[in-house]
């Protein structure tokens, strides 16, 4: 990975506000993700609604948010951490690898809307930190 030491410092200082707001930031960068790339739906048929404010856009957020959060505790070792949701998301939901990517940018720009500490040096960590994610989350496709 090529996170910087200054990298790793900025995303460790961002991990507290992500947890802080994890279902608020969550809930707006998946339902973002539902309205810019509707493909993304299908993943989830139980849903009623594709929204902020449903309660299960609100969960699946958070849970998102929460394991981006736990990735934050392991920046040296993120393809071992992040090992058994890539088996998951890779053999068992078959979600396209390239929807990790496209989740990656809306999560940038959520962070980017919602916060005012959000700095050309914050962009490039988090941007780092969530290419390096997106792509160990695809490893059980290769």
């Amino acid at each position: 990975m090529v996170l910087s030491e200054a990298n790793k410092q900025v995303i460790h200082q961002l991990a507290e506000t992500l947890r802080a707001n994890a279902a608020v930031l969550g809930a707006d960068a998946l339902a973002r993700l539902f309205e810019i790339h509707h493909q993304t739906k299908t993943y989830f048929p139980s849903f009623k609604s594709y929204v902020a404010a449903d309660p299960k856009v609100i969960a699946h957020g958070t849970k998102v948010f929460e394991a981006l959060v736990k990735a934050t505790e392991h920046l040296d070792d993120l393809p071992h951490h992040l090992d058994k949701l890539a088996e998951k998301h890779g053999h068992e939901l078959l979600v396209d690898p390239h929807n990790f990517v496209l989740f990656s940018d809306i999560i940038v720009v959520t962070l980017a809307l919602h916060l005012p500490s959000f700095t050309p040096a914050t962009h490039t960590a988090i941007d780092k930190f969530l290419e390096e994610v997106a792509y160990q989350l695809s490893s059980m496709y290769r």
